[in-house]
């Protein structure tokens, strides 16, 4: 009896389910643990839209694309920035911080107002034509509105680069080189101004293949500043009445 209520037992016994093989699609489709931490996520957006702007040459990405890239979800961004114009706002800042350092560094072991304000020119050129979107961002209208004009934060970083070529004249004038009149703040402003427009202008037609080849542009800074320089060696300008110039912070 013991042999038969035995025998049906096991009979009776429910199987056990085989072991499933490991799913490793699932796996695979599990996220990555973020690769920074909460305070690192202004600067991983920023690194993102910069990383973009580089490689398709334009900034029409969403604020969504941005977050994809940068491994945070989509409603992330928004933590730091409230739209796209304000991404792109902190994007060119960081082109003009970038601007500046590389003008600050063109100046180690120049000596002379000249010599200084043509490396200058060559720092200045050389950022744009190997930065053209990036360097079309920090000067386009799509960061402008008309009630705040260009973002403080753009305008802030902007104000930097400014810096070096206020310094660098400042110099020529206690040098000798240019007029004490540069040191009147109109005039100074004139000085900066013309330098400003003979660069950008350079820049643009560089990067718009317009003159070339653009690895030699470089080139023409000093017969382009060269001569605007000289100009104001002899017979520097004031700004108009009413007039202003960039960055007003």
């Amino acid at each position: 009896m013991v042999k038969q209520i035995g025998e049906k037992a096991a009979k009776t016994a429910p199987k056990k389910a085989p072991k499933k093989a490991p799913n490793k699609a699932a796996a695979r489709a599990t996220p990555a643990p973020r690769p920074y931490h909460h305070g690192d996520l202004a600067p991983a957006l920023l690194a993102a839209a910069l990383a973009l702007i580089a490689e398709t040459q334009d900034w029409t990405f969403s604020l969504r694309e941005v977050a994809r890239r940068a491994g945070v979800s989509h409603n992330a961004p928004y933590k730091h920035f409230a739209e796209k114009r304000d991404l792109l706002a902190a994007v060119a800042a960081r082109g003009f911080e970038a601007l500046a350092g590389h003008m600050r560094a063109s100046l180690d072991g120049v000596a002379g107002a000249r010599a200084r304000l043509l490396a200058v020119g060559r720092a200045y050129v050389a950022h744009g034509v190997a930065n053209p979107a990036l360097y079309r961002l920090m000067f386009s209208a799509a960061l402008t509105t008309p009630s705040a004009g260009r973002p403080a934060v753009e305008k802030a970083a902007a104000a930097q680069a400014r810096a070096v070529v206020d310094a660098v004249i400042a110099e020529g004038v206690r040098a000798g080189t240019f007029p004490q009149s540069i040191a009147n703040p109109r005039e100074s402003a004139a000085a900066a101004l013309a330098l400003w427009s003979a660069l950008h202008g350079l820049a643009m037609l560089a990067i718009d293949d317009f003159v070339g080849p653009a690895a030699e542009v470089e080139t023409l800074v000093e017969p382009v500043l060269g001569a605007l320089i000289d100009g104001l060696a002899l017979r520097p300008r004031a700004l108009p009445a009413g007039i202003w110039i960039a960055p007003r912070v």
